[in-house]
């Protein structure tokens, strides 16, 4: 009971003491400034697409070798990155021959895809109208994607706080571009998008470590990991 006393009484002189430092004209809340960055310049996850487009007509089955090597990238960057179907667009409208090749092409590079293991139902066909004899259309490979970005560019400057009301200028507010580039960066250096959305479940332990260091516990020794240095002769 005597202790449950001291501690309501403890945080009654908090209280006092904290109220004391407040007075009737102070307006601003540290922790909760209106020009927060992220607030300001926020981290959208939108879907995209990401696409691939290839010329056919050279090589076996109407792709070089550097095309094949482009779609097996491809096909693994939606292993990774993959949010729906990987389609394969084919043109038709051109010329006869090259309706033909784009056709011819299309087949090789579904074959390709299954090759590297993409399930059949992951992989569709679809033609789009080419603008025409002239247009050199290309058989383009497309699949969903997750992307952050911000929802505008940076570097632009809509006020100056260096002039107009002189009680915004002594707020010491942030200029408006402030933290953008910063934003931007991370939205593009993240692995994937998701992980803005929600974190990654825990792995698991390494068990091998954990018996080794519980062991050394046990028996009172170091659990620190020591290196060897490597010396490294100047003798020539």
């Amino acid at each position: 009971m005597r202790a449950r006393t001291f501690s309501l009484s403890l945080l009654a002189l908090l209280t006092l003491s904290v109220g004391g430092c407040a007075t009737k004209g102070d307006t601003d809340i540290t922790g909760s400034l209106p020009d927060d960055v992220r607030a300001r310049h926020p981290i959208n996850v939108t879907e995209g697409m990401t696409t691939l487009d290839l010329i056919p007509g050279g090589g076996p089955g109407g792709l070089t070798d550097r095309q094949v090597g482009d779609i097996q990238s491809f096909a693994a960057e939606w292993r990774a990155r993959g949010r729906g179907r990987l389609v394969i667009q084919v043109p038709t409208g051109s010329t006869r021959e090259r309706d033909r090749q784009a056709a011819h092409a299309s087949r090789e590079i579904h074959r390709i895809l299954i090759s590297m293991g993409l399930p059949p139902n992951a992989v569709a066909t679809a033609r789009y109208p080419a603008d025409g004899p002239g247009h050199l259309a290309p058989v383009r490979l497309e699949f969903p994607v997750l992307e952050a970005k911000l929802p505008h560019p940076c570097g632009q400057w809509p006020g100056d706080i260096g002039y107009g009301d002189p009680e915004e200028s002594n707020r010491n507010r942030q200029d408006w571009n402030f933290g953008c580039a910063y934003q931007q960066n991370l939205a593009a250096q993240v692995e994937d998008p998701e992980d803005f959305i929600r974190p990654r479940a825990e792995s698991s332990a390494w068990a091998a470590r954990r018996t080794t260091v519980i062991g050394k516990y046990g028996k009172g020794e170091s659990t620190t990991t020591s290196y060897q240095k490597e010396t490294v002769s100047t003798d020539e």
